[in-house]
C-alpha cells in the first residue's frame, strides 16, 4: 500500500518537493489556496541562483527593532547551519541541472555569477575570506576590474568597480517557469494538485494525520482559458473536507504557524519583502553587449540584475517587517541601480514591477526537516538563496521523510534551532 503525503504549499519549495516526494514513489496531493503554481512567493522573484557565500552582503535592511534584536541573539547561539547551507546551495545548484538535463526543463537559464566590489575595502575584505569560502568547497574567484568588465562586458564603464567575485556554478532563471515545467514532471509520476483549496487545520490521528481543507475559489470565477493556462484540478466539494495522510510538508511559507499548532512556541517569522523590476532587453546590433550576461550582484546597493532569456530584471529594496506588516516598494531605487552598472539596456515603457513577500527566521537561514510533530515537516527557505537552494532541500527533505540516508545532514537547519 502506498504511503500518502499532502505537500502545502505550490510555491518553488512545494513543487519541488512534491516532485522528489513522487520520484521516491509517494502518493502526493498539492494543496493550493491560489490558482497556479509559483503565483505569490515565488512569481517575479529574485532570478539568481547562486551558492551561499556568508560575509558577502552588507546593505542596510530596514526591520523592526524586536526582529533585529532576535537575529542578534540568533547569531550568537553559533552552530553549524551557515556551513550546512553553503553545502546545501551546491547540492541545490547541481539537483537543478541534473533535472534540467534529465527532464529537458528549459527556464531561459544564464550561467555566470559575478559579485560587484566597488571599493578597496571590499576587495581586502573578500580577500581575507577566501580561503575560509573555499574551506567551504565553494569555487570562487577574485577578479580584477579588467578581467570583471571582460566577462560583463555591458557595465557602465564610468561605474566604479574595485573587482568582483566570480562564484562558479552561479547563474539566473525563470523560477516561475521552472516550477511549471516541473509541477507536470511530478504529474507525469502521480502527483495531484488541488488549487484554490485552503488547508484549516493538521491534527494528529493516531499513526497518521488528519488534514482539513476548504475549497475557496476566488471571487470572481476564472474564464476557461485561465483554468487551462493554469492547469487547475476540477471545483471540489463546498465546505470543510478532511484527508488521512501519513505525512504533511509545510511549504506554505508565512502562513507555516498557523498550523504548527504550540508545538514550536519559539518559531517567531518575520516578512521579508523584495522589490523587482523587468523589462525587455533592448536589442541593438551597434551595440550587442547591453545589458548583464548573467548574474550581476552588488552587495553595497543590496540589488542583483539578472538576464532571462531576452529580458532583465533587477531585484532588491529588501525590508522586514512583522508577518502582518506592508512596506512600500521602492522601485525607483531599482531603476537607478540597473542604470547605474547597465545603463541604456532596457526598454523602459514595457516594464514591469513586482514585489514578493516570504517567510524569514531570525538567524535568516532555512527551516527544513522535522517540526517535532510525528508526520510533519517543514521547507521554509527564505529570500535570496531560495531559489538555488530549493531543489537541493527538496531532494534531502524528501530522502529524510522516506526513511532513506540524506544526501547532505540537514539537521543543523531543523526548526528546533531556534528553540
Amino acid at each position: 500500500m502506498s504511503r500518502r503525503v499532502a505537500v502545502v504549499g505550490a510555491g518553488l519549495a512545494g513543487v519541488t518537493t512534491a516532485y522528489e516526494l513522487a520520484a521516491l514513489g509517494w502518493q502526493v496531493q498539492v494543496f493550493e489556496r491560489g490558482g497556479s503554481v509559483a503565483e505569490q512567493a515565488s512569481f517575479a522573484s529574485s532570478a539568481l541562483l547562486s551558492p551561499f557565500v556568508p560575509h558577502v552582503g552588507d546593505a542596510a535592511t530596514p526591520a523592526p527593532l524586536a526582529w533585529r534584536w532576535r537575529r542578534w541573539r540568533a547569531g550568537r547561539r553559533g552552530g553549524d547551519a551557515p556551513s550546512t547551507l553553503a553545502a546545501l546551495s551546491q547540492l541545490g545548484l547541481a539537483r537543478t541541472d541534473e533535472l534540467r538535463r534529465s527532464l529537458g526543463l528549459d527556464d531561459e537559464a544564464t550561467e555566470g555569477l559575478l559579485v560587484a566590489l566597488v571599493d578597496a575595502k571590499r576587495v581586502a575584505a573578500a580577500q581575507a575570506r577566501l580561503d575560509a569560502w573555499r574551506a567551504m568547497g565553494l569555487a570562487i574567484e577574485l577578479l580584477d576590474p579588467d578581467q570583471a568588465r571582460r566577462r560583463e562586458p555591458g557595465l557602465n564603464v564610468d561605474a566604479p568597480l574595485a573587482g568582483a567575485l566570480a562564484l562558479a556554478h552561479g547563474g539566473a532563471g525563470n523560477a516561475r517557469l521552472f516550477a511549471q515545467q516541473l509541477r507536470q514532471q511530478a504529474q507525469r509520476l502521480g502527483a495531484a494538485f488541488r488549487f484554490h483549496t485552503t488547508v484549516r487545520a493538521i491534527t494528529t490521528d493516531g499513526g497518521g494525520l488528519t488534514l482539513r481543507h476548504e475549497y475557496t475559489p476566488p471571487p470572481e470565477a476564472p474564464t476557461r482559458a485561465a483554468e487551462r493556462d493554469a492547469g487547475d484540478t476540477l471545483p471540489q466539494l463546498l465546505g470543510s473536507q478532511d484527508e488521512r495522510f501519513n505525512a504533511v510538508v509545510l511549504c506554505n511559507g508565512l502562513d507555516a504557524p498557523s498550523l504548527l499548532g504550540q508545538r514550536l512556541p519559539g518559531l517567531k517569522l518575520a516578512a521579508q519583502h523584495e522589490a523587482s523590476v523587468t523589462a525587455p532587453l533592448r536589442l541593438l546590433e551597434a551595440h550587442p553587449d547591453l545589458g548583464p550576461k548573467a548574474g550581476w550582484v552588488d552587495p553595497s546597493r543590496g540589488l542583483t540584475v539578472t538576464r532571462i532569456g531576452q529580458r532583465v530584471r533587477v531585484s532588491g529594496g529588501i525590508a522586514v517587517t512583522g508577518t502582518k506588516g506592508r512596506s512600500a516598494p521602492d522601485f525607483e531605487t531599482l531603476h537607478r541601480g540597473l542604470q547605474h552598472w547597465f545603463p541604456g539596456s532596457v526598454l523602459h515603457q514595457q516594464v514591469q514591477h513586482g514585489q514578493s513577500r516570504r517567510a524569514l527566521p531570525a538567524d535568516g537561514l532555512p527551516l527544513l526537516g522535522a517540526s517535532g510533530r510525528p508526520g510533519l515537516w517543514l521547507n521554509l527557505s527564505p529570500a535570496g538563496n531560495g531559489w538555488g537552494l530549493a531543489c537541493g532541500a527538496a531532494q534531502a527533505l524528501a530522502q529524510q521523510i522516506t526513511g532513506q540516508v540524506p544526501t547532505l545532514d540537514i539537521g543543523p537547519l531543523g526548526p528546533q534551532r531556534l528553540a
